[in-house]
């Protein structure tokens, strides 16, 4: 069924057959080559204030008494006049061409045109809008954009991704809403959206060796999620594959970048520490789509948990206009890649503080090594792992751009069906996955229900791009790289029960000898344990780790709240308790009674246990 669908609607659009076939060793394209330039002749079209033409030369402005004509411009067009979904913010929309002959887009907001300031005129004379200098000139260029009339409308969207059932890129829209003309208003440059080769090119030699390794078809399908995510409302997040350097790490992204752009060193790849500066318009312009960072390692620890968060919650931060009053926030919707030799809670944790169990569920960590001694994969096709993985960094360098559009264009013909497809997809592979789930919980649901939609969007790409992926291959990959996570994780059960048993295991293995004093066989001749954790000793054939008070709260600090914790562990069965109702073992040390929480080992440290 999953397969009639796009069929049936790939024969309705003829679209892929076009995008397949491209010129052999193409430049990267220009997505601005779109931008019609032609003069905007007709009823709709823009009518200048009296005095005003736009000639072959320009814009002019010609009084008609004895002062000579002026010319205030180069050559534009002007698609039509444009807004906000609320209906504000309007702006005239221009198109040009630089002395190269680049094609350019710009907005000029109607607020900017009152008063005498000229900022609005800078980044169009920066994309090479030729304007006359001269203060009469900037002030008749002004009036003639603001008293413009046109009648053809134009609608702006500060983020990528759907907008009813048009599918916006910074440089392009994919699809209709109808009458008017959907565009992003944002910066351009904040992802690499490019075109370089053809979607056959790309299949044959970057989809096709990605068969068999289950990491790359993750990062793949991660890729191909941005547009599902957003036709869903689903909420944003993300994959980090964790794991050392050479180990392939980087050819993931690379490939996963290429679905929709390239160019760069890295391809669309960007890293998380150049992001920084200009977070919320870099995420913008990936949001629908996929936002891939590198170096996750180099990023100041300070600021990972909230750089994580806000990219993935998908909401900038509050400001305020000069009347402090607030402005609204932008939003996104954002599928995040990453990799690192490190995790998002490692580098928290160089702050001396410990990651939320919220922030790990939202950026899952995926090792990188996937078992099979080669690393980031487990087929290479007979090459050496290092040439495999040159071989497609260099293949998704010189092809890119036309996967994701590609898709798009498929989804765009009946998105309501695509939409039911994927719920349904996404159910039936969450279920699997949480079968095999022991304990299942909110936050490994939530993963769960991460890596299937994950698995629906790989699926529903190869089955519309037809990948040479085998049936049933992307959910098998899919829920190997599930599994990895849960085994990286330390544990099934909620985040806060992982957290707890890693920082208890942690502080046994750090001070089981120096912090913990021995009861069972007591040597009058050692010298007094200085900050004392708690016990060791042994109940019923049990070894147990027996912590004061003290050192149970010093143990889970920033982890868990202790509290908390003692009721997850005693309910399964990791706690040894007498009758007291907190779940306390009392023990007689120097002759006095004294309240632990006894930790067994075996459950900690057992395989089978946990």
């Amino acid at each position: 069924m999953k397969e009639l669908l796009f069929e049936t609607e790939l024969d309705r659009s003829g679209s892929l057959d076009d995008r397949r076939h491209g010129d052999e060793g193409a430049a990267a394209l220009d997505h601005s080559s779109q931008y019609d330039l032609r003069p905007s002749d007709g009823p709709s079209g823009p009518k200048w204030p009296m005095g005003f033409k736009m000639r072959d030369s320009g814009l002019w402005f010609d009084a008609e008494g004895d002062d000579p004509p002026l010319r205030l411009s180069g050559p534009f067009t002007v698609p039509g006049l444009a807004r906000d979904p609320n209906g504000a913010g309007w702006a005239t929309t221009i198109e040009w061409q630089d002395r190269d002959g680049l094609r350019h887009r710009g907005f000029v907001p109607h607020a900017d045109l009152v008063g005498d300031g000229t900022e609005w005129l800078r980044p169009l004379v920066d994309a090479g809008l030729p304007v006359s200098i001269g203060r009469k000139t900037l002030v008749l260029l002004k009036r003639g954009l603001f008293d413009l009339e046109c009648r053809r409308r134009v609608r702006l969207v500060k983020r990528s991704g759907w907008y009813g059932t048009a599918f916006v890129l910074p440089k392009t829209t994919i699809g209709s809403t109808g009458a008017e003309e959907v565009l992003f208003d944002g910066r351009a440059d904040a992802a690499r959206y490019a075109e370089a080769g053809s979607l056959e090119q790309w299949v044959e030699a970057v989809a096709a060796p990605a068969a068999g390794n289950s990491r790359l078809i993750l990062a793949l399908s991660v890729a191909f999620a941005g547009p599902i995510a957003d036709l869903l409302q689903d909420e944003g997040g993300g994959v980090n594959i964790k794991g050392g350097s050479s180990t392939g790490k980087s050819t993931g992204l690379i490939a996963a970048g290429s679905v929709w752009g390239g160019g760069g060193r890295a391809g669309f790849t960007q890293t998380w520490r150049a992001t920084g500066n200009g977070l919320e318009s870099v995420a913008r312009a990936h949001s629908g789509t996929v936002l891939v960072l590198d170096e996750l390692g180099e990023l100041e620890a300070r600021e990972a948990g909230a750089t994580a968060y806000l990219l993935v919650n998908g909401q900038g931060k509050a400001r305020a206009t000069r009347e402090a009053e607030l402005r609204a926030r932008h939003e996104w919707r954002v599928m995040l890649l990453s990799a690192g030799e490190i995790g998002l809670a490692d580098k928290i944790a160089e702050t001396g503080k410990r990651a939320r169990a919220g922030q790990l569920i939202r950026v899952v960590d995926v090792p990188a090594d996937a078992g099979s001694g080669l690393g980031l994969f487990e087929d290479t096709k007979g090459h050496d792992p290092a040439d495999f993985a040159k071989m497609i960094k260099g293949a998704a360098l010189r092809h890119y751009g036309t996967a994701g559009p590609a898709l798009v264009s498929a989804l765009v013909v009946d998105s309501d069906s695509t939409a039911t497809a994927a719920r349904a997809m996404m159910a039936e592979i969450a279920g699997k996955l949480l079968a095999e789930v022991p304990e299942s919980d909110g936050q490994c649901s939530r993963a769960a229900e991460r890596f299937a939609l994950i698995a629906a969007a790989g699926e529903m790409a190869r089955v519309a791009l037809q990948l040479p992926w085998a049936d049933g291959e992307v959910e098998r990959a899919i829920t190997t790289c599930f599994n990895a996570w849960r085994s990286n994780r330390g544990g099934d059960g909620p985040g806060e029960l992982v957290a707890a048993k890693e920082a208890i295991r942690g502080a046994i293995e750090r001070h089981g000898e120096s912090r913990f004093r021995n009861l069972e066989n007591p040597d009058p001749s050692t010298t007094p344990i200085r900050d004392l954790l708690g016990y060791r000793v042994r109940r019923d054939d049990a070894q147990l780790y027996a912590f004061t008070a003290t050192g149970w709260g010093e143990v889970l600090a920033g982890a868990v709240d202790p509290k908390s914790a003692v009721d997850m562990l005693f309910e399964r069965g990791l706690l040894q308790a007498g009758r007291d109702r907190t779940h306390r073992l009392f023990l007689k040390v120097d002759g006095r009674s004294v309240p632990t929480y006894a930790v067994r080992a075996s459950a900690l440290f057992d395989v089978e246990a946990q």
